[in-house]
């Protein structure tokens, strides 16, 4: 009888246990917990016509792996497997094309227009009657030397009208002579007042590349108009890529002493790849 009630009280307590659990042991996930995180950094780039030397940089390769608590700071990294890259059919233009993620590099340095990779000449489109092509040899002795004043026909580069004579050679920014100078320059006199239209009628300045490719002036460096026949803001039309317009800088027969003239930057100097 006893072992009756024993048997009893034992199938009792067995039906009235814990039950909805299925696992005791199971684990409860944390908020904020990152495993093996990598954060990928990308760039953008602009450009712009007035070519100033861009900022870009190298991030640091850094891998966080394993099991961090909180969100932790980030760290920029490379991604070997998928590197940013562009192309151009121009020369290099070095604040859209990497080889992979850039940031914070230190300035490029502006290069000598005459150390230019692959750079074989360099012309000078000039409009006094249609667009006329003067090419010189990038060692040649016309963008190597500073002609004395006054210019004539005899003594000069260009040649537009029997009064119109032109220099061209490499400078700094201001148009001063520089045979190592990032910038090109055309100065010179003309020797009309209106009605006569203005001298100095430039297209544009050409790059000319052993692959047959051209670079148009990019960045209006500085000029010189002078006269009653000088149009302002027409020295603009040197960079615009269009052979149809030109600069109209006027004439230097009250200023003898003085020159016209326009200085053009380049991207493939002022932003060497």
């Amino acid at each position: 009888m006893h072992a009756l009630r024993f048997g009893l009280v034992l199938a009792v307590l067995s039906a009235c246990g814990p039950s909805g659990r299925a696992d005791d042991s199971s684990t409860e996930t944390t908020p904020g917990t990152q495993t093996g995180a990598t954060v990928t950094a990308s760039t953008s780039s602009s450009s712009s016509g007035d070519v100033a030397p861009t900022t870009t940089g190298d991030a640091s390769t850094t891998t966080t792996s394993g099991t961090t608590e909180g969100p932790g700071p980030i760290t920029a990294v490379t991604s070997p497997t998928e590197p940013v890259t562009s192309t151009s059919t121009g020369p290099v233009d070095p604040s859209t094309t990497t080889d992979g993620f850039k940031l914070d590099l230190p300035p490029e340095m502006p290069i000598p227009v005459a150390d230019i990779p692959g750079l074989v000449s360099i012309t000078f489109y000039e409009s006094t009657s249609g667009v006329m092509e003067y090419t010189f040899l990038v060692d040649g002795p016309e963008l190597n030397q500073l002609l004395v004043d006054p210019l004539s026909n005899a003594n000069r580069d260009i040649e537009g009208t029997s009064v119109e004579f032109y220099d061209v050679y490499y400078s700094d920014v201001d148009g001063v002579f520089d045979p190592q100078g990032s910038y090109l320059t055309i100065a010179g006199a003309f020797g009309a007042k209106l009605p006569a239209g203005g001298g100095l009628n430039l297209a544009e300045i050409s790059l000319n590349f052993d692959n047959n490719e051209l670079e148009f002036g990019s960045f209006l460096a500085s000029f010189v108009g002078l006269g009653d026949n000088y149009i302002a803001g027409s020295e603009v039309n040197a960079i615009d890529n269009n052979l149809d317009t030109h600069t109209t800088m006027g004439n230097t027969v009250d200023t003898p002493d003085q020159r016209l003239r326009v200085t053009l930057g380049f991207k493939s100097s002022l932003m060497p790849g």
